[in-house]
């Protein structure tokens, strides 16, 4: 996939001062390569700290469908990232896919 077959959409959230993580950074951000033609996420980066969390980022994000419901990639981050961090996760998140709604929204 070219990179006018794609778009990239990042999110960004403050991490909380009780994270292990604000030392290394005051945002969280991830970044989302997006499929024009399907709003597939193809590819996925962040800012996590840990090797462990970006793959499991990556993992939980890769293959989703931007344009749909959000909430339940939320709900597996409430169940499964057990971290002073998940609220910022969750934040960045929803803010990448709210980017990507209003960008098909001025299409």
């Amino acid at each position: 996939m070219g990179p006018r077959a794609s778009l990239v959409v990042v999110g960004y959230a403050k991490v909380p001062r009780t994270s292990g993580a604000h030392g290394a950074a005051e945002v969280l951000a991830v970044s989302l390569r997006v499929d024009k033609e399907t709003g597939t996420v193809v590819d996925v980066d962040s800012t996590a700290v840990s090797s462990v969390v970006r793959a499991w980022v990556a993992d939980l994000l890769l293959g989703i469908d931007l344009s749909a419901d959000i909430a339940p990639v939320l709900a597996e981050v409430d169940e499964n990232y057990l971290s002073n961090a998940a609220g910022s996760l969750k934040q960045a998140i929803f803010d990448a896919w709210r980017r990507y709604a209003a960008y098909r929204a001025a299409r």
